[in-house]
């Protein structure tokens, strides 16, 4: 079935047409990653991402169906899943950034897997399952939390399971400062690396399991030469990668007793290796990486490995194809095909019959979507040395004539790649050409390459930029350009805008440094000897001459309009720099807007603010440049355009609601009323909403200053405000949004807003219940039937949806309102306001007796009320109830003022619950009375104390009576009292 799902959204793809993408859609999880194998080869180990949820799985190598075996909520991430053996899962996660472990131990019974979660020390960590040794795990725990100081355990599964470490052997336990252990089970070596934090040295030792003397395998230090251990080759050998010798990372040997580097395996012409493997055997090398054209390469010395790739290359043309993993009995591979214009896909590959299955894609619902591939080009720089760069042209169709200029972070040590990028994707689908460059100083060109651009802020960086800008604009046409970027990108982008002003007519900087001296003083970490030498290396020196690169200083440069996007917890490029440079732009009458995001660093960490903040730009980018409207591009369907306006309420959002983004109620208003003319539910629902808060609003200041905003002009305005937001709750049940269709039931059946209809509440709740709202819809829907009047009322089909219990036995698939705590909290008013505002006859209160016997096996027994006090209600902590603290006639009434009963309960049958209902009376100035509120309560003979409380609000106040009448199922009274409100 996945297989024929794909083939028909392949189709689709074959025949679409270039169109905006939803955000939604590419800055997201991918649907599988972190693959392997069980230890028997029968299940595939992924992490799924399903329906926004994310899943430990194991599917079937033979039927291929997924079965969970943990979950993950929207506060956990999954680090690393070990195969202790067939049975056993080692988990490690982070929970709110705290790093948890735990262990799964399966079982399974006619073919359904379940799961038993184990929880492990946070303080430790797996090292390895010991495969030559099935009884056996070695786990490392830190001694002291505040410093480097593992012990090494050897344990039984048993012994670790239930945590028996005083019991277990000690493997080490001598060794001091160790920070982390590894194992090498192909030679039975055992790894430690120890960290001398006061003297900043580290150390690799090494030695076999079976010996206990540690040998020093390399020293670590903070040298900016390259060096990567691969494995040994020969007892005292090494395979490592390193720069020591050469301009490129190559493949060396490593003399261990002289610490020495020898002849070279591998090296690259053009690249640094970024990683190499060894065979099984551990004494050859099986493969070496390099990243060419932007995409990682492996070189294989296996001619049949080659053999393979070829055939792979055959079989996906036009992708890179990597073996992401091997079944235990070399039958099965995993293979992940990718490209820049397709994020990739997992396939269960038959080594011997060559069939490749499709798993899944790592973002299915990109198919439908047509995405734009990557040219790699090179452009000589005035050094003469050659720059690689990435273009990314939009459709021919779609196209805006607008090419953005995209630096990458860093600068130092930092690339970017030829993949799949979803920023890059986001805004090309939006009609922009995307230019990307790999200048001075990124990493996986050689030392050379990467020290020329030490010290070029503002200066060989750029030119390199600016050679490939004017490479692809001798072969491309442009109208317009905008620099774009974050981190360094954001300090390049307002220095190309600087350096070329008549080039750019905007430029976005996200997360950047504006005033290079700030870096040496922003705080007192950075004062430090350490860290002033460390920024010196990429900066240059502390001197007057870094303001001559200093955007905050060369602002007066800058023709086009700026926007400035930070995060005010920012460690990195610290928010000081933003201010500044917003202030600078505003003194000089530079155009200039700002996003500034609270409780975020360099960057967001979510994929929500992720999304909000490309679809800001976007907006940006729209406004500032004079662009046509995303959804109106050509071939853009209304479904389409109802999701793109999924964007633009994100934007709305983050002006409305207490989040990361300063409240802004006018710009809100914008937005939602944008997204809503767009057919999006939710932006409507909201908009309706802030709409009939201004008018109520306007309604407030028209009393409050009677003789200055009392004009008839007013009182329509606030009205029609009112008006016009429920007419938008409206188009937002006609657009879908179950929420809008519970509101408005809500404010039709209240009559505040509007006059009260009890036909048109129940229209709503009962769209609200068709739109798959929770099961309050159905509540109120209840409510409506046994409260309105005829021809609407209807106590037979009342009590049927009052039954929860009834809507929680069916088929999960069937449940279309979802029962939630809120429901049953919901359940309990409604059935107050059932009892104590409607007159029944005595079949109709059978059917509401009914129910609450099977909700609440409420009987409907005579009860007795005893000891009933009656006044103002105070909470007693040392008792753990309520008690009456004020029992006067009368009450002067303030904010938060609660009165109620307080109780005994007295009936015969015990074990059975029974059912009171308080009605709250008003009579105010007028003399007419009204059932102000109700409360419904069960329990049983043995509660120690009931009662019936309200709270009110200062805007509930009023000056009258106030009646509690307490009666049981059958309408008999058992206690009343009235109080004087004053």
């Amino acid at each position: 079935m996945r297989a024929l799902i794909a083939l028909c959204l392949y189709c689709l793809a074959f025949y679409a047409q270039a169109t905006p993408i939803p955000a939604k859609e590419l800055f997201r999880s991918p649907a599988m990653s972190q693959v392997g194998f069980s230890p028997d080869n029968r299940y595939i180990s992924a992490l799924i991402v399903d329906e926004g949820k994310s899943y430990l799985s194991l599917i079937g190598v033979e039927d291929k169906i997924y079965q969970h075996v943990g979950a993950f909520d929207a506060d956990e991430q999954l680090n690393e899943y070990v195969w202790i053996d067939n049975n056993t899962l080692y988990i490690s996660y982070s929970h709110r950034g705290q790093a948890r472990q735990v262990l799964a131990l399966l079982s399974e019974k006619a073919g359904k897997i379940d799961a038993k979660m184990v929880s492990l020390p946070s303080d430790g960590y797996l090292v390895d399952p010991l495969i030559a040794d099935p009884t056996h795990v070695l786990y490392a725990k830190n001694r002291y939390g505040n410093r480097p100081s593992n012990r090494l355990y050897k344990l039984t599964l048993d012994e670790l399971i239930n945590k028996k470490f005083n019991s277990a052997k000690f493997e080490e336990k001598k060794l001091k400062d160790v920070a982390v252990f590894a194992f090498d089970s192909i030679r039975e070596e055992l790894f430690a690396v120890t960290a001398d934090i006061e003297n900043m040295r580290g150390e690799v030792l090494y030695r076999s399991l079976n010996e206990s003397r540690w040998k020093l395998l390399f020293e670590i230090d903070d040298s900016e030469v390259s060096f990567s251990p691969i494995g040994f080759i020969r007892d005292n050998t090494l395979a490592v990668l390193s720069n020591k010798n050469t301009d490129k990372v190559a493949l060396y040997e490593f003399d261990i007793p002289s610490q020495t580097l020898g002849s070279v395996l591998y090296e690259h012409p053009k690249y640094d290796l970024v990683g190499a493997e060894l065979d099984e055997s551990g004494k050859a090398v099986k493969s070496v990486r390099y990243v060419e054209n932007g995409h990682h390469v492996s070189h294989f010395f296996d001619n049949d490995i080659n053999q393979i790739k070829s055939l792979f290359s055959s079989a996906f043309q036009g992708k890179e194809t990597v073996i992401s993993a091997h079944s235990n009995d070399a039958k099965q591979m995993l293979l992940f095909s990718y490209a820049s214009d397709d994020p990739g896909s997992y396939y269960l590959f038959d080594v011997q019959s060559k069939k490749a299955d499709l798993l899944t894609e790592l973002y299915p619902d990109l198919i439908q979507h047509q995405l734009q591939p990557t040219e790699v080009f090179s452009v000589t720089n005035t050094a003469g040395v050659e720059v690689e760069a990435y273009l990314t042209l939009p459709d021919k169709q779609s196209g805006n004539g607008v090419l953005l200029v995209m630096p990458h972070g860093g600068p130092i040590g930092v690339r970017d790649f030829n993949y799949f990028n979803s920023e890059v994707q986001y805004f090309v689908s939006r009609g922009f050409a995307i230019l990307r460059v790999n200048f001075r100083g990124s990493e996986g060109y050689g030392k050379q390459f990467l020290d020329s651009g030490k010290g070029e802020f503002g200066k060989a960086i750029e030119e390199d930029i600016t050679a490939a800008v004017t490479q692809v604009r001798k072969q491309h046409k442009f109208n317009q350009m905008c620099a774009i970027g974050a981190s360094y990108g954001g300090y390049s982008s307002l220095m190309l805008a600087i350096k070329h002003p008549d080039d750019y007519q905007c430029a976005v900087g996200g997360y950047g440094i504006y005033d290079l001296p700030l870096l040496f003083n922003a705080n007192n970490f950075k004062v430090l000897e350490e860290y002033r030498e460390s920024v010196s290396k990429v900066v240059g020196e502390l001197s007057d001459e870094l303001i001559k690169y200093s955007p905050v200083y060369l602002a007066e440069a800058i023709k086009s309009p700026v926007l400035l996007v930070a995060g005010k917890m920012d460690r990195i490029a610290d928010f000081e720099h933003s201010m500044r440079m917003e202030y600078v732009l505003n003194k000089l009458g530079k155009e200039v807007e700002t996003l500034y995001y609270e409780q975020t660093g360099h960057g967001q960490s979510s994929w929500y603010w992720q999304r909000h903040e490309s679809a800001y730009v976007a907006d940006y980018l729209k406004r500032t440049l004079v662009l046509g409207e995303y959804h109106q591009m050509q071939g853009v369907n209304d479904e389409l355009v109802k999701q793109l306006g999924g964007d633009t309420v994100l934007i709305a959002d983050g002006f409305h609601f207490d989040n990361r983004v300063e409240n802004d109620r006018l710009l809100a208003l914008k937005y939602y009323r944008e997204s809503a003319n767009m057919g999006e539910g939710r932006a409507a629902y909201n908009l309706g909403n802030l709409l009939v808060e201004q008018g109520l609003e306007l309604k407030d200041n028209i009393t409050i200053g009677a003789g200055v905003m009392a004009g008839v002009d007013d009182k329509e305005n606030a009205q029609a405000l009112i008006n016009e937001g429920i007419e938008w709750g409206d188009k937002a049940v006609e657009f879908g949004y179950a929420g809008a269709g519970y509101w408005l039931g809500i404010v039709y059946e209240l009559g505040e807003l509007v006059e009260q209809d009890w036909g048109q509440s129940l229209k709503y709740f009962t769209a609200a219940a068709e739109l798959e709202y929770d099961a309050r819809a159905r509540l109120r829907m209840a409510k409506a039937y046994c409260l309105a009047p005829a021809p609407i009322r209807d106590v037979q089909r009342c009590s049927e949806l009052l039954s929860l219990s009834d809507l929680e036995k069916l088929p999960t698939d069937e449940q279309r309102n979802a029962v939630t705590s809120k429901s049953y909290k919901t359940l309990r008013w409604v059935l107050g306001d059932i009892f104590a505002k409607g007159d029944y006859n005595l079949d109709e209160r059978t059917l509401l007796k009914n129910v609450v016997q099977q909700e609440y096996q409420a009987s409907d027994v005579k009860v007795d009320l005893d000891d009933v006090e009656f006044g103002e209600v105070t909470y007693n902590n040392y008792r753990n109830r309520y008690q009456v603290t004020d029992d006067a006639k009368s009450f002067v009434g303030k904010d938060k003022l609660s009165l109620g009963a307080v109780f005994n309960v007295e009936f015969e049958h015990e074990g059975e619950n029974v059912a009171l209902i308080g009605k709250w009376i008003k009579q105010g100035a007028s003399g007419k009375q009204q059932v102000f509120d109700s409360s419904f309560v069960y329990g049983d003979a043995d509660a120690k104390s009931w009662d019936i409380r309200y709270t009110f609000d200062e805007d509930e106040l009023f000056k009258g009576t106030l009646t509690l009448e307490i009666s049981d199922l059958n309408n008999r009274l058992l206690a009343s009292k009235t109080v004087e409100l004053r």
